[in-house]
């Protein structure tokens, strides 16, 4: 990757700044959730907790939901992989991708962080209202990837093979949460987004190279 693109990678100071922020509210949040029940506790009384104003909730998470599904990884994510805006080959766009997500995986596997992904997964397997957002963000999830696909291949996001590798990378991402989740946590998440990132970059690699 160019030396140039890598300081877009990096988030300004009020960026971090807000992070942080989120952070410790969805802290507050799945603490109160845990102990009081996810239906029971309202975005006024993780506002309470928080000593900020529901209004600032909604305008940083959008909705209760969102409290427990957003995952600032993801967004850093995406951020690495459209830092370079040069047009490639699906070998060498999926090469790039394999470079990237042992450092996109480690940031998950932080102990503090996958200890936190395995209390939002909880909830997200459990509460109906919370899988609702969990499947929404998912969706959101494909259309960015269809989006990054198109303009590093430089296809149309409409074509049928770009769609179909977004889908296959989005909902494959899902497929390894619920699996880990499904064996009660008991292998490392390291090992199981390992694993599901070797088998996205195969499967997306057919369909590309099926159409070229």
């Amino acid at each position: 990757m160019p030396a140039s693109a890598r300081p877009s990678q990096q988030p300004s100071l009020l960026e971090r700044r807000k992070t942080r922020a989120m952070l410790e509210i969805q802290d507050i949040a799945l603490g109160l959730f845990e102990s009081d029940g996810y239906r029971k506790v309202s975005v006024e009384q993780v506002a309470a907790a928080a000593g900020i104003s529901a209004s600032t909730i909604y305008r940083y998470f959008g909705t209760k939901e969102q409290l427990v599904v957003w995952d600032h990884v993801d967004a850093q994510a995406l951020t690495l992989l459209t830092a370079d805006t040069r047009v490639l080959t699906p070998a060498e766009l999926l090469a790039e991708v394999a470079a990237l997500a042992p450092a996109v995986i480690a940031a998950l596997v932080d102990p503090g962080e996958e200890q936190r992904i395995v209390r939002r997964v909880r909830l997200m397997t459990s509460e109906p209202e919370v899988r609702t957002g969990e499947l929404l963000q998912i969706h959101a999830l494909e259309r960015h990837v269809r989006a990054l696909l198109a303009h590093r291949l430089g296809r149309d996001d409409n074509d049928l093979a770009i769609r179909y590798a977004a889908a296959q990378a989005a909902w494959g991402y899902l497929a390894a949460v619920d699996h880990w989740a499904a064996t009660d946590f008991t292998e490392p998440l390291g090992a199981v987004l390992g694993r599901a990132t070797g088998l996205m970059i195969e499967a997306v690699a057919a369909v590309l190279n099926a159409a070229e």
